[in-house]
């Protein structure tokens, strides 16, 4: 369209679209998710928009121009009406008189913009409702194995909140027969979580020679497997030797305390699977192949690091690194394990689903928020600039200092800190590139005190990561009730 209009465009709409978008891209998606999907132009949501998927920009650009160019061309398919492929209304849109794209001065014509990785967010909150247990998981690749892993292992440390919770909320009340069952409970958890981890991992490893040259990323998985069954295996061992005739209020502490290290042992496996999982899929190119539903963490309700990974995928695809300003961020808790420890998992689970809620809110709908790894929050803007995000971040770490989270009907209250490193993304870098150099601030960061922001921008000189010396944002106190 831009290129039609400043004259350089070709006599057809279905050339200029291709300067536009990648048509034979799109269109093979479109298949894949009406083949996958068959009843997805039935849902509520979907109705309200064209049948076929629109390619938005990060402004303003979709509205007008999809109702004012395309209509009567593009429209929902009613009950009983068969939908037209997308061939079809390629065709369609080839026979329209492209006059009145010339004569058309609006703003959403000259603003055209890189479209957004083909997701929607609406759909995967949707299916992320139906729960691991719906998750399309396909046989026939060799990483199946760490997607059943994953599933879990969500389940466990599920259950691993809702009892912490539960012998927190009796603490001072507790019974030797509370004791007892809150002791079967851990233990039958703890079991069967053993017995379905060797039924997977023995299933990968039957299949390890079809990793081929990724083979070494399954034996990192199995070695993860085996670390955390020795966990499991211990804590099993250190609630086979509590005596029931202590007293029920040490007992507790006791469960409470192997609950935390199993809580450790969970995450530190689940990123490294979360990271080999994705290894193997873009070595593979099979991006397209991953559910939608593994894009959001269940858990927190946003971006986890398969989201934030596919989506940094597509940027770099596009070569958006190239095009525009993006500045990358991590945001890091501060001893966040002893906070799990002292409050509870589930308190500070819904520290992190507030917070990263309070993050999507602060920033544009065009720049990308997630829950990279543990506690960690990635954050990529675009063409906001690395002054300016520098100092958002800084806000935000200030603000989180005079922050206090209440819980128990606000009897119970506490504060909590950022880490914070910053970089920004050149366009001779790749995505993998950019993570190192982020995770180098990150480091250089926590061993310098915690509690402040780093910045690292890769240079002929190589220099190291820098504190940030920023103003008193003048932040005023808040509360937040977690409850």
């Amino acid at each position: 369209f831009t290129a039609i209009q400043f004259g350089y465009g070709p006599p057809n709409v279905r050339t200029a679209l291709d300067l536009v978008v990648d048509v034979e891209f799109l269109s093979h998606r479109w298949e894949r998710l009406r083949q996958r999907l068959p009843s997805l132009s039935r849902l509520p949501f979907l109705r309200r928009r064209s049948a076929v998927p629109v390619v938005e920009d990060e402004g303003t650009m979709q509205s007008s121009v999809g109702s004012s160019i395309l209509s009567g061309i593009i429209t929902p398919a009613s009950d009983g009406e068969e939908e037209k492929s997308f061939d079809e209304i390629i065709k369609a849109l080839t026979e329209v008189d492209v006059s009145d794209l010339l004569d058309d001065e609006s703003d959403e014509i000259s603003n055209l913009a890189p479209m957004h990785e083909i997701f929607d967010e609406e759909l995967a909150s949707l299916l992320m409702e139906q729960g691991t247990e719906s998750w399309l998981v396909n046989e026939k690749h060799v990483e199946t194995s760490i997607l059943k892993l994953n599933v879990v292992m969500m389940k466990s440390g599920r259950f691993a909140a809702e009892l912490d919770w539960r012998i927190r909320s009796t603490r001072g009340q507790l019974t030797t027969e509370d004791i007892r069952h809150f002791l079967g409970e851990m233990k039958d958890d703890c079991r069967n979580y053993l017995d379905s981890q060797a039924e997977i991992t023995q299933q990968m490893l039957q299949r390890l020679d079809e990793f081929g040259e990724l083979k070494y990323l399954a034996e990192e998985v199995d070695y993860a497997n085996m670390e955390q069954s020795a966990q499991i295996e211990t804590t099993l061992s250190n609630l086979d030797h509590l005596k029931l005739t202590d007293n029920p209020e040490d007992i507790g502490m006791r469960l409470l305390k192997e609950l935390g290290s199993l809580r450790i042992a969970r995450h530190r496996l689940r990123d490294m699977q979360d990271r080999s999982y994705m290894k193997i899929v873009f070595y593979e190119d099979r991006v397209d192949t991953i559910p939608q539903q593994l894009y959001q963490d269940e858990q927190f309700g946003i971006r986890g690091r398969i989201g934030l990974e596919v989506a940094l995928h597509e940027w770099w695809k596009q070569k958006r690194h190239q095009k525009r300003q993006i500045t990358f961020a991590l945001l890091d808790f501060v001893k966040f394990g002893e906070a799990n420890d002292e409050h509870g998992i589930s308190v500070c689970d819904n520290v992190i689903k507030r917070f990263g809620r309070d993050l999507q809110e602060h920033f544009d709908s065009t720049d990308l928020v997630g829950i990279y790894s543990g506690n960690c929050f990635l954050i990529a803007t675009i063409n906001t600039g690395l002054q300016k995000t520098i100092t958002e971040i800084e806000r935000i770490r200030q603000n989180c200092e005079h922050t206090i989270f209440r819980y128990n009907r606000g009897r119970e209250a506490f504060h909590l800190q950022l880490t914070c490193a910053i970089t920004e993304a050149l366009a001779s870098q790749s995505q993998e590139d950019v993570l190192k150099v982020l995770a180098t601030a990150m480091s250089a960061a926590k061993k310098a005190g915690r509690n402040h922001t780093f910045q690292l921008i890769p240079g002929p000189l190589n220099s190291p990561p820098e504190k940030v010396t920023a103003p008193n944002m003048l932040e005023e106190p808040k509360e937040i009730d977690l409850d």
